[in-house]
């Protein structure tokens, strides 16, 4: 559906044609509309737009009209034939304008010049825009609701304006989750709220509005801002501000957007557990877990997932013709561009469930082993990296069994352990036996608390 930019745009395109011109004539091929029969021979003096409804001054009339699903203004000549779909034609002296609405779910209204037009319907339950809202009043109505906040976003009585495409990408600026409850938005986050609709608003406007599936504004021309969406239809893709996966849910039917790392739900923190391969991650994972915190492993959650989700496995096949682990090895060791082509693939599916894991518990700290942290650019998916840094690496790798080339590979394919210590939050000692990093955990946690 149209939402406030494409139908500011098809306003703006509209005007140099017909304002101040005279409907001479009308052609009426669909009987929902015989009503606009009246504005034979009315001029068009003002086009004025309010949230998703065009509204169209004459003489002694006023006509509202929504677009709705498909609905589409063109000009056309005089000598233009009926096509599929074309329900009206507004004939001028000079040209003919053309509504064409594949689904015919677009509305027109007619009243009278002297009626209060804002105050009946369909116009008097309308809210103000973004722009002429102000905080306080947008606060007010969101405390009043129990909606979902990306409910609300779209509930026009509120704030109009804003349909889904946008109000996900308002969400993701002000860095609000859309399963929000309405009423604990904050007055700060209102402010916010407002201002980012201003921003996203205006943005699209100057782009045309957004072509995602059929919208044209004005003469089969299509809008342009997708190529700027942050989050709509962006599902399985990386977040642009931390990296990690914009994922996509259904909230009261409408497919949402988000990240789950710029959005949270709630109030929580998560750690992020790397360091080099055998310097005791897992171990410390471990720890973490008997003293009681929530633990989650990216390899756990890599290994699960190659059991139980087909669809990361077509894509594995497809790309690399293999599902077996040690081949993948193999080939994505020998290549770094493999490398990066199964780390693209494999990433937002771990990703994704990595964070409904954490979504759906009650922690408020959540400690992930994440053993190629940096090398896969999600430090900032994470609110804290913790750097297990030790200096036993050689003895465990010994103790592993691990074949020597196969270190040489994972040497290869990983930062060192000073790059990850100089570029963690926090440093984890694992120096000289187990008590060690035992004792050196619970400074840590000190820390931390």
């Amino acid at each position: 559906m149209p939402e406030l930019p494409e139908v500011e745009t098809v306003k703006l395109k509209l005007e140099p044609f017909i304002i101040g011109k005279t409907i001479k004539s009308l052609d009426i091929f669909y009987d929902k509309y015989l009503e606009l029969k009246v504005i034979q021979g009315e001029t068009i003096n003002k086009i004025d737009r309010l949230g998703k409804y065009l509204i169209f001054t004459l003489d002694n009339y006023k006509v509202v009209s929504h677009l709705r699903m498909e609905g589409k203004y063109r000009i056309k000549d005089l000598d233009y034939k009926k096509e599929k779909h074309d329900l009206v034609f507004f004939n001028f002296d000079s040209f003919r304008l053309v509504y064409n609405d594949t689904r015919k779910f677009g509305v027109f209204h007619v009243f009278g010049k002297d009626i209060d037009i804002y105050n009946i319907e369909p116009l008097v339950n309308v809210g103000k825009e973004p722009f002429y809202i102000s905080p306080d009043e947008f606060f007010n109505s969101l405390h009043k609701s129990h909606e979902k906040i990306k409910t609300a976003l779209l509930n026009q009585s509120i704030m109009s304006g804003l349909g889904n495409i946008y109000a996900d990408e308002v969400l993701y600026l002000s860095h609000i989750h859309p399963l929000r409850i309405a009423s604990s938005i904050t007055k700060e986050e209102s402010e916010i709220l407002v201002k980012s609709s201003i921003d996203v608003l205006n943005k699209a406007i100057n782009a045309g509005g957004t072509t995602i599936k059929s919208f044209e504004s004005f003469n089969n021309e299509s809008g342009h801002f997708q190529s700027s969406l942050l989050v709509h239809l962006r599902e399985g893709e990386r977040c642009k501000m931390c990296n990690n996966v914009i994922r996509k849910i259904k909230v009261n039917g409408r497919s949402s957007y988000f990240c789950p790392t710029c959005q949270k739900i709630r109030d929580y923190k998560t750690y992020a557990i790397t360091g080099t391969y055998a310097s005791g991650k897992s171990l410390a994972l471990s720890m973490l877990k008997e003293k009681g915190y929530m633990t989650l492993s990216c390899d756990d959650i890599y290994n699960e997932l190659f059991i139980s989700n087909n669809k990361m496995k077509k894509e594995i096949m497809d790309e690399f013709n293999t599902l077996d682990k040690k081949e993948l090895r193999d080939i994505v060791y020998s290549s770094e561009e493999r490398n990066e082509k199964l780390k693209e693939i494999t990433h937002k599916y771990i990703l994704n469930k990595l964070f409904e894991e954490i979504e759906s518990s009650n922690e408020t700290k959540i400690f992930i082993e994440v053993p190629i942290l940096f090398e896969s650019h999600l430090e900032k998916a994470f609110d804290y990296s913790i750097c297990v840094y030790s200096n036993r690496e050689e003895s465990n790798f010994i103790e592993k069994n691990v074949d020597s080339n196969i270190k040489e590979k994972v040497d290869k394919n990983q930062f060192s352990k000073e790059f990850k210590k100089t570029h963690s939050d926090y440093v984890l000692y694992n120096i000289s036996d187990i008590e060690n990093l035992k004792n050196n955990l619970s400074k840590l946690l000190e820390e931390l608390n």
